[in-house]
């Protein structure tokens, strides 16, 4: 009996293989591949066109739609920056149901926005004399706009 098991699990095995095999051999030549050389630029374009629904930061704009239109979040997208590249994958924020409990992986405290602004601009825009007189101190998203949420906002349904 274990014998007439072992071959009936071998042929099933051997079916689903076969198959598997077939219609995989079945979708490489039904399907060519895409030309890839004529639209993988446009196609890497279109992820940074900040009014593609699906580009680069398409994941981020589901909650944080009022982004789209913000100069900071378009001139970094205009870039190739997208969100990740300045506040990490942050998944647990993305997935969080709590609205607003799980911060970004990457956040910016005040004291730190020039210092992350300057990894990749080789200059502050305002001058010694101007910054000196400031109070407090200015940074770099006091003047080219800041996308900071104060509070979450949570809607009830209804």
């Amino acid at each position: 009996m274990a014998q007439e098991l072992g071959k009936s699990i071998r042929l099933a095995l051997l079916v689903i293989v076969t198959a598997g095999l077939a219609t995989l051999a079945c979708m490489c030549s039904c399907c060519p591949p895409p030309d890839n050389s004529i639209g993988a630029e446009a196609e890497a374009a279109a992820q940074f066109d900040e009014t593609n629904p699906l580009g680069a930061n398409a994941a981020c704009y589901v909650c944080h739609i009022t982004f789209v239109k913000e100069e900071l979040s378009k001139a970094h997208l205009k870039a190739r920056i997208t969100c990740v590249g300045c506040h990490g994958v942050s998944a647990g924020h993305a997935n969080d149901e709590d609205i607003g409990a799980t911060p970004p992986d990457v956040t910016f405290e005040r004291g730190r926005v020039d210092a992350m602004c300057l990894k990749c601009h080789k200059r502050h825009d305002i001058s010694g004399l101007k910054a000196a007189a400031a109070k407090p101190p200015p940074v770099c998203t006091d003047c080219h706009d800041t996308h900071r949420i104060k509070k979450a906002e949570i809607t009830e349904p209804g």
